[in-house]
């Protein structure tokens, strides 16, 4: 089958997910390449930041224009690191942008939103913006995930998109490639993986993205790459979902400073992962300094550990010593995750521990 015939296809299969009011949606239309003289979008001349930009890299930008509004460069890079084409890739601010993205496209009011239990927030805070019913699957009693449950719940109530964070955040439980892919097989749903934290694991689905007709893949540069203030996500899927995301994709919703600094972080990608050695190395240092403090500390496989302590006010006593950690609440009460951060940061935190356990009645 041709590359055309392949695409027409899968631009009629995603009509099947896409909302009624995005149908007719054309997107909005952005020059492709440079223009030596520019006169269609009513920009001003840089006055404010002249000096700035004439002694720095920003001189590059152009800053008195609008950006590229397809994110073409960085989206060629991103295709390099992934192994996929640049049009099976939309870019923007932050995987939230995506996930906002993925619900104004294809989320209805009234439509039923899958995910787990715990999970990243955000995936039933967008699903109440749209008025959609987030349904959820319990994990095991160590956080581990049930895959058989997850495909029972989704045939049991028909999501328009399961929302799955793999590694999972808070917990960093990593479901295998195959489990996986047995859920997105198993379900008429759009599936979309959330690999924010894939750096630090294996098994990532995104360069499979164009075998699938419902797999959509988030990815971030907040993480691994350390760029989390420049606010750069992407996700990753066939180019009929992609073209979708696109109708309803604001017009120059990157600007030009994030994707400039995007392009060079890829293009310096082997530093990154030595970093990402790293910090593998701390998150096994701060999981057995935990365990042996007697913490029940779970394995992970992101940049954190999860951990439980029944000590009263932690974050507060740790924050008292110059350490901050994240804390939840309601089922998750005496839950907490640390970072793994350098040696003396992690060594800091483990020593706090130690003196705040040894202060706390048994």
């Amino acid at each position: 089958m041709s590359d055309a015939r392949v695409k027409y296809k899968r631009m009629v299969m995603t009509m099947k997910w896409i909302k009624e009011s995005v149908k007719d949606l054309k997107t909005y239309p952005t020059p492709r390449k440079p223009i030596e003289v520019k006169l269609d979008s009513n920009e001003g001349k840089n006055i404010c930041l002249l000096d700035v930009c004439e002694s720095t890299f920003l001189q590059d930008l152009r800053i008195n224009l609008y950006p590229d509004g397809q994110s073409c460069l960085l989206r060629e890079e991103l295709g390099k690191y992934l192994g996929l084409p640049a049009a099976n890739i939309v870019a923007g601010n932050g995987s939230s942008e995506m996930i906002d993205l993925i619900m104004k496209a294809f989320v209805e009011k009234g439509d039923k939103v899958l995910s787990v239990f715990p999970s990243f927030s955000m995936y039933g805070v967008f699903a109440k913006i749209y008025s959609a019913e987030l349904v959820s699957v319990e994990s095991r009693l160590d956080f581990s995930l049930d895959v058989n449950a997850v495909i029972r719940k989704a045939k049991e109530s028909a999501p328009k998109a399961v929302f799955l964070c793999n590694p999972n955040n808070p917990t960093g439980y990593l479901l295998e490639k195959e489990e996986v892919e047995a859920i997105a097989q198993a379900t008429d749903a759009l599936l979309v993986l959330d690999e924010a934290y894939m750096e630090f694991a294996c098994g990532s689905l995104a360069q499979d993205v164009t075998a699938y007709e419902n797999l959509i893949v988030l990815r971030t540069m907040s993480k691994a790459f350390g760029l989390a203030g420049l606010r750069l996500g992407y996700l990753a899927s066939n180019e009929g979902i992609v073209e979708a995301v696109n109708r309803v994709r604001p017009p120059y919703n990157l600007n030009a400073l994030t994707q400039y600094l995007g392009v060079k972080a890829l293009r310096e990608k082997e530093k990154m992962f030595a970093y990402v050695e790293e910090v593998k190395e701390e998150r096994e240092y701060l999981f057995c300094g935990l365990k042996r403090l007697g913490i029940n500390a779970y394995p992970s496989d992101a940049n954190f550990i999860f951990f439980e302590c029944h000590v009263p006010n932690l974050s507060k006593k740790l924050e008292e010593r110059g350490v901050s950690i994240r804390s939840f609440s309601g089922d998750l009460e005496n839950y907490y995750r640390v970072t793994a951060g350098n040696r003396g940061e992690n060594l800091k935190f483990l020593m706090s521990m130690e003196e705040i356990l040894e202060d706390s009645p048994r």
